[in-house]
């Protein structure tokens, strides 16, 4: 199901870069996290971001 909030990017090519680069600064975040090497909060403001680019609503996938 798409996110209400969410809009078609009218460059699809620019979003989808935007994408893998939220989702490679994730992984080497979470790897720096496990690492102890930054804190929660810096991780979560990575995976807020990948969120954002995202086009779906996963708040129902967790619900279920």
């Amino acid at each position: 199901m798409a996110r209400e909030d969410w809009k078609q990017p009218k460059n699809k090519t620019a979003w989808l870069a935007d994408l893998v680069e939220a989702g490679e600064a994730v992984v080497k975040g979470y790897e720096q996290y496990l690492l102890n090497r930054i804190d929660y909060t810096q991780l979560a403001k990575l995976m807020t971001n990948l969120r954002n680019l995202l086009p779906m609503d996963i708040e129902d996938k967790f619900d279920k």
